[in-house]
């Protein structure tokens, strides 16, 4: 069974300081849109490791297609009428916002990697950037040899 190369994209709010915390249900109360996955300070992450940090994620899931300009969109039509809320969370709870794309290529099927001026408006009204991480796997080329 081959796999199929995925998008996910998703808007959090956090703060990379050792045992920083904050009110999760401020979040999703004044987004008034529930997250998909949320990490708090100290609570277990995995069976051997608690979390360093508290996260308020929101994320379009895994998506199997090569569209990466949709699951951008997907977020950006969810938030971009929040965009006075998130400023006065991050403001009020001390944290940051982050918008993530993370691919996962399989075969050397890449999406082709656009920033609609839409997307770009919306994260610079959030005083965001816009993080892309790409992994790669199976990538197969064409043997020459054989010619």
């Amino acid at each position: 069974m081959s796999q199929k190369t995925t998008v996910e994209v998703y808007l959090d709010f956090r703060r990379f300081e050792p045992d920083w915390d904050f009110s999760l249900t401020a979040i999703t109360d004044k987004l008034e849109i529930s997250p998909t996955e949320t990490r708090k300070v100290g609570e277990w992450a995995t069976p051997k490791r608690r979390s360093t940090i508290t996260q308020w994620q929101y994320s379009t899931g895994v998506i199997e297609t090569t569209n990466f300009e949709m699951g951008l969109q997907k977020i950006v039509s969810i938030f971009k009428n929040k965009v006075d809320i998130i400023n006065e969370l991050k403001h009020e709870l001390g944290v940051k916002t982050s918008f993530c794309a993370v691919t996962y290529v399989y075969d050397g099927r890449s999406p082709g990697y656009s920033l609609p001026v839409e997307v770009m408006k919306f994260a610079v009204s959030i005083d965001t950037l816009i993080e892309i991480d790409e992994y790669v796997y199976g990538f197969i080329e064409d043997d020459l040899d054989d010619e």
